[in-house]
């Protein structure tokens, strides 16, 4: 798993739009809440893709059936 703490601020910020989240600036007062955000998102994003991907392809192919 990536080591929040270790990124740049610009890294921070790219992390957390590939995961679908818009941040405002990262200062020190905010980075703190930025990277407890970006480790939710990468423990709930694995789940999450696993529910909606494959699912959505069955229930696609059902309907066609």
């Amino acid at each position: 798993m990536v080591d929040v703490k270790c990124l740049s601020d610009y890294e921070l910020q790219n992390e957390l739009h590939k995961l679908g989240f818009s941040p405002g600036p990262i200062l020190s007062s905010t980075r703190k809440l930025y990277e407890n955000k970006l480790m939710q998102l990468l423990v709930s994003s694995p789940c999450a893709l696993m529910m909606n991907g494959p699912g959505k392809q069955h229930r696609t192919q059902d309907y066609e059936d």
